[in-house]
């Protein structure tokens, strides 16, 4: 069955504006009547990737939490909004306190009927159909609540080379738990393979994403925000990723989630959209991270190329570089390396290249843009420093 995306033009996050836009992108797919029923215990999912200011474009806006919380409380059901933070963050309930609040998702709990999630813990969830992993460890409000919706945000990636829906949902998977995934899996592709599997353990009812403003570049953390000016919504996180991706000109063969949801088949054909028409907001297509470069037959014979270099010597991919004047020693990196290849040396980061994998969560884990990546060698022979 061909999936359906709902699109709703959002210029701002203007508290009306965004009630408005979100009811309506639910309304197209049904009304929130066709995703839960009155009684049940929610939980809303942002991408919560660390605590930061609503404008730097890293985290879902809370407007449009407190929207989805306005809709689910009127209907009668109960809300938590929940996420284990990626970037380094510890999942304890002090470092989630600090991270709704420097996101802006404090305030929320002031609406009845919902509170933001302090619980820590975690049980296993099994993935039956899963093809790299058949076990998750998945945070207990997700896996207790009746029901998820989750709310991301469409923006480049250093590894995955985009993020959005599918790649949203690994933030219910509990703290550094995920720094062992990307040890397991350092390439982008088996990493994607994983994300897929992840879809299987836990399945939201509803994906809608706060495209008003999205990020290009060196995301997910240190990217540039970019106004997109839409809230886009549907039940397929692959079919929404597909639309996204063309709304902001990534190429979708460059991606590797949903390379491997069309090899699964659990993208139908081009997904219907109701609703405003995307391509009329004519939106320049995003820098991409600089781990990535445009599709065609130079970066196919790249890729491959690299993809063997991966194996047999990852001192020719991209690789981070510490940039000391910037760096506070806080320990992000340190904390988040899953092959600890970073290290702190008179309160400086400092990495070895030969234990790195390059998975590059020290770069996404530094909030102070203390560290940069640098292409490879043969990267450079091939591509240059074209972006």
């Amino acid at each position: 069955m061909t999936a359906t995306v709902s699109s709703v033009l959002c210029s701002t996050y203007d508290e009306a504006e965004v009630d408005a836009a979100v009811v309506q992108a639910i309304d197209h797919l049904g009304g929130i009547g066709s995703f839960v029923s009155p009684g049940m215990t929610v939980l809303l999912k942002p991408n919560l990737l660390t605590g930061a200011d609503p404008e730097k474009a890293v985290t879902t806006h809370p407007s449009v939490l407190r929207s989805v919380a306005r809709i689910l409380t009127a209907h009668g059901c109960q809300v938590i909004i929940g996420d284990s933070p990626g970037a380094g963050t510890r999942y304890t309930p002090s470092s989630l306190k600090r991270a709704y609040e420097r996101s802006g998702y404090a305030p929320l709990v002031t609406m009845a009927g919902v509170r933001l999630n302090e619980d820590v813990s975690h049980t296993t969830v099994s993935s039956p159909e899963g093809r790299v992993v058949k076990r998750f460890l998945i945070i207990t409000p997700a896996v207790e609540a009746d029901a998820i919706i989750s709310l991301s945000k469409p923006k480049t990636h250093l590894l995955t080379t985009y993020t959005g829906a599918v790649k949203n949902l690994f933030g219910v998977v509990p703290g550094h738990e995920k720094s062992a995934f990307h040890s397991r899996f350092p390439e982008a592709d088996a990493f994607s393979e994983m994300l897929i599997d992840l879809h299987g353990a836990v399945v939201p009812v509803l994906h809608l994403m706060d495209a008003v403003v999205g990020m290009e570049g060196n995301g997910p953390l240190s990217g540039t925000p970019v106004p997109v000016g839409l809230i886009l919504a549907s039940r397929n996180p692959h079919a929404l990723d597909s639309v996204a991706c063309r709304i902001i000109g990534i190429p979708i063969d460059v991606v590797p989630t949903l390379r491997a949801a069309e090899e699964r088949g659990l993208i139908d054909g081009e997904p219907v959209i109701v609703g405003a028409d995307p391509a009329s907001l004519m939106i320049p297509a995003f820098r991409l991270p600089d781990t990535a470069r445009p599709a065609g037959l130079l970066m196919k014979i790249s890729r491959k190329m690299l993809a063997r270099f991966q194996r047999e010597g990852r001192f020719l991919l991209p690789y981070p570089v510490v940039v000391p004047s910037a760096c506070i020693g806080c320990g992000a990196c340190v904390r988040i390396c899953p092959a600890d290849a970073a290290s702190l040396r008179e309160r400086r980061a400092e990495i070895n290249l030969s234990l790195c994998i390059r998975c590059y969560c020290c770069h996404e884990s530094c909030e102070e843009a203390a560290i940069l990546i640098r292409q490879g060698l043969l990267s450079r022979l091939i591509l240059g420093n074209r972006q």
